[in-house]
């Protein structure tokens, strides 16, 4: 070692004792960058120890930097375990700290009978905010056989609890996700499906609301067309 070599060390308090107790964990072959950046990142040798208990015997430095700068803990990989998340590497414990994928939020799954959901499928929950509870409301509104790619499409596009409740009230009670999915796309407000209802507009199915909104035939052009041309307009006028 040079003497840059030896200030670097000092100035990331990187002990004797530090070095040798990552020999004895087997990192035998790591230069000053190394042990500075493991020192840098927290990664103790007992963290390193704790790791080889749960089965993970070949590391590489960056693999450790990667678990100690996303919070991947020895208690975090334990519990996975317990639920069932045995076969896990690397980069998947990296993605689910990465991404705030707790054990909790996992059991919470398990216990809605999501127990298939692979790593990519619990990251998008965790980016979509498909939490538990938006789940559970969907299954009350009567939505039982949802996969993963449906929850997260409809909290994409903000398909509430509410937003159905509040669509089924107005007499749509039979619209599908797609459907859902489709007013949400096209601003197809309850308040705006009121005001038709209102004005006298009853038998309306998702396509005429829809086509209504792209058209922009708002409750004020409705009344102005009635002004000029009569009470008796059908929707089918209003859109021409």
């Amino acid at each position: 070692m040079d003497v840059d070599e030896l200030i670097e060390l000092s100035s990331h308090d990187v002990s004797l004792r530090y070095v040798v107790e990552l020999r004895e964990q087997g990192l035998t072959d790591l230069d000053i960058d190394d042990i500075v950046e493991l020192s840098s990142h927290g990664v103790s040798p007992k963290y390193i120890a704790e790791l080889r208990k749960l089965g993970f015997k070949d590391f590489k430095v960056d693999d450790l930097v990667e678990l100690g700068s996303h919070g991947v803990s020895p208690k975090f990989i334990a519990e996975l375990n317990k639920l069932g998340l045995k076969d896990l590497d690397i980069d998947d414990l990296v993605e689910l700290g990465t991404h705030g994928v707790s054990p909790e939020f996992i059991a919470d799954m398990h216990k809605l009978g999501l127990k298939d959901l692979d790593i990519d499928e619990l990251v998008e929950f965790a980016n979509h905010d498909v939490s538990p509870q938006f789940i559970a409301d969907l299954r009350e509104m009567g939505f039982k056989d949802l996969d993963a790619d449906d929850f997260i499409e409809l909290r994409n596009h903000d398909v509430t609890a509410n937003f159905i409740r509040s669509m089924r009230e107005l007499g749509l009670k039979d619209i599908d996700t797609d459907e859902l999915v489709e007013l949400r796309i096209h601003n197809v407000t309850p308040r705006f499906v009121r005001e038709l209802r209102e004005m006298g507009f009853k038998d309306f199915e998702v396509d005429d609301l829809v086509q209504l909104n792209i058209h922009n035939v708002t409750r004020r052009f409705i009344r102005e067309m009635r002004q000029e041309y009569g009470e008796d307009l059908t929707l089918s006028q209003l859109l021409e």
